[in-house]
């Protein structure tokens, strides 16, 4: 098998210090698509390093504690789902110690001001755990649901019980420590889109009342609705998720632009998650009636304004981007007319195609703004410098770039 060619990268010494690479740093280089993508040489190198006892010492003290609890109250058999079961165990027991994972290692790489939760802001800890805590709590109960529907009325003795749990715990402290290793804006947009959908849609199916749909969209959010709290929830973690989101971007965007566009990009994202917080906290009950409206057409408000100057508000904004932005605001301008002036929409009809435009086209700007941060930040001068190859018969042959 012919041995591959080695290439040259040269780069400046203080572009080196920035991305922490000396000597005896082994890379490869990668060209895909017109582009070159220098790594580590190791794969195992490009991994999160989680040592297992990180995440398999808490899983077995929870799963004797589990094991402790069972023989106390003489539980020989366990079933499956229902109360007291090896679902409902999990799902307590993942969740206490799947946040604590993510806390500590948050924590951990602050205090070092190593790795990527050191570029996050402390106040950012509280609504990432909180996020990550519900969708695991969503997790579970949509996959023991299906499990059980699977497996119905299935139950294990004691210690195959206890040998689920803990496979359960380790598998989710995994998890959320590779994730606390690998934290990035990307990630905590998927958050945030996970934890809203997820929350819509659970306050959907345990609706009290099937037919919902027939009054409005804010009908999930009303005291006549018994899952209230968990669409009311959904919209106020949301919000502080998208707070942290934006306080994370706009550190890096303000190192390289500055000006009233950025600030006032920055504050009018704000103004967003305030409202979407505000429409969970004040839901549309006859007391907060009025109030709920004026909020929510605020949140359509701060949408359309980002739209229409979206080319002054956010540096370098793609052609592409900016005309998207405008059809997409048209729509949602056309969704506003016609259901004012026809009776072609219904009120639910409205308010759902306005929240998908909406929610659609805010991640569509983090992803923007991330690649702005993202490419903007580490971006270095580069000469390639071609030279001849030698001949291939020389045991030094190589390719300079």
């Amino acid at each position: 098998m012919e041995k591959a060619e080695r290439a040259e990268l040269k780069i400046s010494e203080s572009a080196a210090r920035k991305l922490n690479i000396d000597k005896d740093t082994q890379l490869s280089m990668v060209v895909n698509h017109h582009s070159i993508i220098v790594h580590p040489a190791q794969l195992v190198d490009q991994l999160p390093d989680v040592r297992l006892r990180w995440f398999i010492i808490p899983a077995v003290i929870l799963t004797i504690v589990f094991f402790v609890v069972c023989q106390v109250n003489h539980m020989r058999l366990v079933p499956l789902n229902g109360d007291r079961s090896i679902a409902l165990a999990s799902m307590i027991l993942g969740i206490v110690s799947g946040t604590i994972e993510f806390a500590t290692s948050f924590i951990w790489q602050k205090v070092r001001r190593t790795g990527p939760c050191s570029d996050f802001y402390w106040r950012s800890l509280p609504p990432l755990l909180i996020a990550c805590g519900m969708i695991l709590a969503f997790w579970f109960v949509a996959s023991f649901w299906l499990i059980g529907q699977i497996f119905h009325g299935a139950i294990f003795d004691l210690y195959t019980s206890t040998v689920f749990v803990f496979i359960i715990l380790a598998a989710v402290n995994y998890l959320m420590l590779n994730l606390a290793m690998t934290l990035s804006p990307g990630i905590v947009t998927n958050l945030m889109t996970i934890m809203i959908i997820g929350g819509v849609l659970s306050s959907m199916l345990t609706n009290s009342r099937r037919n919902w749909w027939r009054y409005n969209f804010s009908f999930l959010g009303t005291d006549r609705n018994a899952g209230h709290w968990q669409f009311n929830i959904t919209l106020v973690f949301s919000a502080l998720l998208m707070i942290t989101l934006v306080d994370y971007l706009f550190i890096n965007l303000d190192r390289k632009y500055s000006g009233r566009g950025v600030l006032f990009l920055r504050i009018l994202l704000y103004g967003q998650a305030l409202t979407l917080a505000a429409i969970g906290i004040f839901p549309n009950n006859p007391r907060f009636h009025i109030l709920h409206d004026r909020i929510s057409m605020w949140l359509v408000y701060f949408i359309l304004i980002m739209i229409l100057f979206i080319d002054r508000l956010l540096p370098e904004c793609t052609p592409q981007f900016r005309r998207l932005s405008y059809v997409m605001g048209g729509v949602m301008a056309a969704d506003y007319i016609v259901f004012k002036v026809t009776n072609y929409l219904s009120l639910t009809a409205f308010e759902l195609l306005a929240f998908a435009l909406a929610l659609s086209w805010i991640l569509l700007l983090f992803q923007n703004i991330e690649a702005i941060t993202e490419y903007g930040e580490n971006i270095f001068p580069l000469k390639i410098v071609v030279g001849e190859e030698k001949s291939k018969d020389s045991p030094h042959s190589q390719s300079h770039q």
